[in-house]
């Protein structure tokens, strides 16, 4: 088994245990999308854990496919990372039970929570920008239902009832929209690698007879901007 190869293994294989873990989380918590108050809170209580390998499992698809496919010039790896160090927080800082807020650590998780929703949608839709066109524009509506859920977020944040089901409502049913957007954004970006040509002195396909040494021939995407 090539090395591209078991890139793409490890990160389908994350994406894959991703949406277990969302749905372990919501069966666990007997609270399902959208949660009573916040995605966070499945993190709290002696099932945290599972939350926290969530989290772990939603940052390491993106970041493992991205080692399959590098893509560079469009601040993938700058997004991703950002994305990474996010759900990092989220994973090991836990926020205060009841959605108030008040704590440090509340307001930590809250950042990290921020860092996330924004470095890795971005991130993945910068890869996705050199795939196979269906795949680009999959990525492109995904990631605009997330923004557009997110401004909406923000407004329910602000005590406004964005749905007619009171501001906390709204906020927990924006949350879960651009958490589902994101989690569809994986299994795109999953698949949509595959489209993106190799170019010269990456490793060679392990679909090819030459697999294990190195491409000669550049792909038809230019992956190696400034």
């Amino acid at each position: 088994m090539g090395a591209m190869r078991g890139w793409w293994i490890v990160g389908a294989v994350s994406v894959v245990l991703a949406w277990i873990l969302c749905c372990l989380v919501q069966a666990v918590a007997g609270d399902a999308l959208p949660p009573d108050i916040s995605v966070s809170q499945y993190g709290v209580g002696p099932h945290g854990w599972l939350f926290s390998v969530w989290m772990v499992a939603i940052a390491a698809g993106p970041a493992v496919l991205y080692a399959y496919r590098p893509v560079r010039g469009w601040g993938a790896r700058w997004w991703i990372a950002v994305g990474v160090l996010g759900t990092a927080i989220m994973a090991t800082v836990r926020t205060d039970p009841g959605g108030l807020q008040e704590s440090i650590n509340a307001k930590i998780h809250m950042a990290g929570a921020a860092l996330a929703l924004a470095g890795l949608p971005i991130g993945m839709l910068c890869v996705l920008m050199v795939a196979a066109r269906p795949w680009r524009r999959c990525a492109m509506v995904l990631v605009a239902l997330s923004a557009g859920s997110l401004e909406l977020l923000l407004v329910s944040a602000g005590g406004v009832d964005t749905t007619g089901a009171g501001s906390v409502t709204s906020w927990s049913l924006w949350q879960s929209v651009a958490l589902a957007a994101d989690m569809l954004l994986l299994v795109a970006m999953a698949f949509g690698v595959r489209t993106i040509a190799p170019l010269a002195g990456d490793p060679e396909p392990w679909w090819t007879e030459h697999r294990g040494g190195v491409v000669r021939v550049p792909g038809p995407c230019d992956r190696r901007g400034a």
